[in-house]
């Protein structure tokens, strides 16, 4: 017996790494391990090159090619990597997102039903944008679950105005109904990796809503796992909340660290003006461990191509 497992044991370390690497290319690419087959495909023989002629996209958009039709949509947003950009056009946009949904492009499900969430291009509706949210939940979308949290926010917030703050107890207990859940679609977004529900669900952990007791620590830990997807607000909230030392304990280099992440980033004169503000009340040392642990993260951040290019993808 012993002997049959030591000639087993290369094929179950090869096994085992097998599963390693599959998970921890599925937490790169954020996208379910059952969508890697797909994505894989997407990435490399998908036979769509983004970077082709606008005219030839739109040739194969016309075609009825989904793909096509969702990077020529893409292309006329701010969404777009910077080299791939056209002019901004938000109803065209939302014309050929809606004709990739229809052919059954999950991301641009996700992307149309926010759309109509928002009223980019088109109406307002969000009956439809729940409709596409939920269709692109179906196909592996994690975005549609941050549409629907905030289609049950924006339903929560209406309810309350609507009362002017004097709810009876039936309409209250609908309204808390509402807000759990919000926050119960934001936590699946966030465990699937979205970075705009890890924010949100941060925001309700700071609140201390229905079905989201208020912790601190926890609200920072998720706003530190979006500021590392990219998300800019949460990284400017991270290193105000830092700073000011009001819901974590103060920090001021890393608060330094995460602004001045930001201001590499963004190349914005006031996060910079905010970093010389921040010197003149912080000891040398820590200016210069903010500064190590700043290089540290943009090292580990996707970069700005890798983050733009990821939304030309079917399951991003």
């Amino acid at each position: 017996m012993r002997r049959k497992l030591e000639r087993l044991r290369p094929y179950l370390f090869g096994a085992g790494l097998a599963v390693v690497l599959t998970l921890d290319l599925a937490n790169q690419w954020e996208v379910p391990v059952a969508q890697l087959p797909g994505e894989f495909f997407d990435r490399y023989f998908s036979g769509l090159d983004p970077w082709s002629e606008p005219s030839e996209i739109l040739r194969l958009a016309e075609a009825g090619n989904k793909q096509a039709q969702y990077v020529y949509a893409l292309r006329h947003t701010a969404y777009a990597p910077v080299e791939l950009q056209l002019k901004e056009d938000k109803p065209l946009a939302f014309r050929w997102t809606q004709e990739a949904a229809k052919k059954g492009h999950s991301r641009a499900m996700a992307v149309l039903a926010l759309y109509l969430l928002r009223g980019t291009g088109t109406a307002k509706d969000s009956v439809a944008a729940r409709t596409w949210a939920e269709q692109a939940i179906a196909k592996g979308q994690p975005m549609g679950y941050r549409v629907l949290g905030d289609l049950c926010l924006e339903e929560a917030d209406a309810a309350q105005k609507a009362a002017g703050g004097s709810m009876d107890k039936t309409a209250y207990a609908a309204y808390e109904r509402t807000l759990r859940q919000a926050y119960a679609y934001y936590r699946r977004g966030a465990d699937a990796g979205d970075r705009v529900s890890l924010r949100k669900l941060a925001e309700g952990h700071d609140k201390g809503v229905p079905g989201i007791p208020r912790d601190y620590d926890l609200g920072t830990e998720l706003l530190r796992r979006a500021a590392m997807r990219r998300d800019l607000e949460s990284i400017e909230n991270l290193s105000a909340r830092l700073e000011e030392g009001h819901k974590s304990p103060r920090d001021m280099a890393e608060a330094y660290a995460w602004r001045l992440v930001l201001a590499q980033l963004t190349g914005k004169q006031e996060h910079t003006d905010k970093l010389g503000l921040m010197e003149q009340l912080m000891r040398l040392e820590e200016v210069r461990t903010g500064q190590k642990a700043a290089a540290q993260i943009l090292a580990e951040l996707p970069s700005e191509a890798s983050d733009a290019l990821s939304r030309l993808h079917t399951v991003r």
